[in-house]
């Protein structure tokens, strides 16, 4: 629940807010996630989170730091990407998806996530005028994500991706 009381997810009785629980709960029921290990689980979550952790951090620097000093904000920003991008060079494959599967699963929509939303990621990305190109695995594998069927049918009916809401 969130703090006004309202789920920002319900299904049938379920109601749960945070987005971390909500994209574990999502996967743990999707019918082509049903047969992943508790490994493949661990690593799934393990990106969730690191996503998690850079939209704090993005939120952190869009809303508070940059009302103070902007050109820390800048820092902190690239500091981030930089730091996670790589990381993420280091450990995602060339070819394929990350679980090394045919599909791809919430690792990969993590990463995809993280190089497609704007609010706040992609305004901070913005603010920092910071090229996600660098990344050349990272967005290989989000080119990859993309053109999945699935992934590209959500992507093209989607008006939250790239959302705006307050003209950041």
């Amino acid at each position: 629940m969130s703090p006004k009381g309202m789920p920002l997810l319900q299904h049938g009785d379920l109601k749960i807010s945070q987005s971390g629980a909500i994209e574990a709960y999502v996967a743990s029921i999707a019918p082509l996630y049903k047969d992943l290990t508790p490994q493949q689980r661990a690593v799934d979550m393990m990106f969730m989170g690191i996503k998690e952790e850079i939209l704090a951090n993005c939120a952190k620097a869009i809303f508070t730091t940059q009302k103070e000093d902007k050109d820390k904000a800048i820092a902190d920003v690239c500091t981030l990407f930089d730091t996670w991008g790589a990381v993420f060079e280091d450990q995602i494959p060339a070819e394929g998806f990350i679980q090394g599967l045919p599909y791809p699963t919430p690792a990969d929509l993590a990463l995809l996530n993280i190089t497609i939303s704007y609010m706040p990621i992609g305004s901070a990305r913005k603010l920092a005028q910071y090229d996600f190109g660098k990344w050349k695995k990272v967005m290989a594998l989000c080119e990859r994500v993309k053109a999945d069927e699935h992934v590209k049918e959500y992507l093209s009916a989607s008006k939250y991706t790239d959302a705006n809401p307050w003209g950041m």
